[in-house]
């Protein structure tokens, strides 16, 4: 529905006061000033969704798991579905998704078509709320929009232009099932024309299942379609090739050249606590790794880092995930040290089963990052100090969400960055 349309109307916004919906109540006020408008949020206390018949519509955060809702007769609708219906029609979004690398491949893509000269904004989760951009549409305006599960469940719009990186178990605490995470994200390309277009990791069999939804037309990728060698790039690890792949179908598709395009990956500088270099700090040298919140995505970092990290920090909220294959890729690996926090901690140490490999539990950030100074000195003697050869890296890469212990996964990486320059 069109925002506008929502003139007159009463509406309740579910945690409004988020990012997302304070941007839409903002949204609200300025194009259905007539609309009466009441905000809820769990910081008002356990009851905030309670009561929910009287309203003409819901519009629900993405944070709000589906489960908490009582049952309601009242349509519900989300900022992202009322973006999408209130831009102008002529505007080309740009929708990426998918359990890994969303992030990176809709950044790559923002930067590849600035580079180009195009008039391009990063939106969604990873940018600004959308909502707070909806006057910007118009002909010759991108989108580039990373949709979450969480955004794509109630959202019955998809994008002229999608890209689905990868697909695996993923916030199943949130969405139920396997199946009902599946859909949600199907919701991408479901709703496509006959002339709209997806693009999909061709070695994913799940990102080929949600690209099949489409209507439009369906092209694979996969990391040999890059146009660039990652020792080229600012970027760490090999499995961003796949993400430069997903980047590049599209530039080439909006018939931006391939020069064009590597000189944007080039100048790409990776995301904020995705394998960020910290230095060397106390005979260390830190990586901030702490946007990799799926095991897949920090056996994906431990890869891209090996043979050097020997110590590495994970856990955080537990959402049910499977760690038996991170335990297996950490005793093929080099480390030596595992530190594990927060509620997905006892289940990971459960899955370290290399008896070479010393686990160790801790309550807080700062204790990781003591307890890795002075594991360091449990081998490091063993190691040619005398030589130039690389130092050992301390590793932060969770495998599971930041809620609980922090805000989110920037906080997260913020307070270890503190603590690891510390005095240094």
């Amino acid at each position: 529905m069109h925002i506008k349309d929502l003139n007159g109307k009463s509406i309740v916004i579910l945690g409004a006061y988020g990012r997302e919906g304070t941007a839409m109540t903002q949204a609200l006020k300025k194009y259905a000033p007539e609309a009466t408008i009441e905000l809820r949020d769990r910081k008002d206390g356990p009851k905030y969704l309670d009561n929910l018949d009287g309203f003409d519509l819901i519009i629900k955060a993405p944070g709000i798991p589906p489960s908490l809702l009582p049952p309601t007769s009242v349509p519900i609708t989300n900022s992202t579905q009322i973006f999408l219906d209130s831009i102008d029609p002529q505007t080309t979004v740009i929708g990426v998704t998918g359990s890994k690398g969303k992030s990176t491949t809709a950044s790559l893509i923002a930067a590849i078509l600035k580079e180009a000269g195009k008039d391009v904004t990063l939106v969604g989760n990873i940018g600004d709320a959308a909502i707070a951009h909806i006057e910007e549409g118009g002909l010759n305006k991108f989108f580039v929009q990373e949709f979450s599960s969480y955004q794509l469940m109630n959202t019955k719009k998809s994008p002229q232009i999608a890209v689905i990186t990868s697909f695996f178990p993923e916030h199943l605490d949130y969405h139920g099932t396997l199946e009902n995470y599946k859909d949600a994200k199907k919701h991408l390309t479901q709703f496509q024309e006959a002339d709209d277009t997806v693009f999909y990791y061709g070695e994913s069999e799940g990102a080929k299942e949600i690209a099949q939804c489409s209507k439009g037309t369906a092209f694979a990728y996969t990391a040999e379609d890059s146009p660039i060698a990652i020792i080229d790039t600012q970027l760490v690890g090999v499995h961003n090739l796949c993400n430069i792949a997903g980047a590049t179908a599209v530039a080439r598709h909006l018939e931006i050249d391939d020069a064009t395009i590597i000189e944007a990956v080039q100048n790409f500088e990776g995301l904020p606590h995705r394998l960020k270099d910290l230095g060397k700090h106390h005979g260390i040298n830190w990586i901030d790794d702490a946007i990799s919140t799926t095991p897949e995505s920090t056996i994906a970092a431990i890869h891209a880092l090996s043979p050097n990290v020997k110590i590495i920090i994970l856990g955080g909220q537990d959402r049910g995930n499977d760690f038996t294959q991170l335990g297996e890729v950490i005793a093929a690996s080099s480390i030596k040290h595992v530190i594990v926090m927060g509620e997905s901690g006892p289940r990971i140490a459960k899955a370290i089963t290399d008896t070479d490999v010393t686990v160790h539990e801790v309550t807080s950030m700062k204790e990781a990052v003591d307890t890795a100074k002075l594991s360091t000195i449990h081998y490091l003697p063993a190691i040619a100090l005398a030589s130039a050869g690389p130092l050992s890296t301390c590793l932060l890469s969770p495998a599971s969400p930041s809620y609980g212990m922090f805000k989110d996964f920037e906080e997260k990486g913020d307070a270890f960055k503190s603590l690891v320059t510390r005095n240094a």
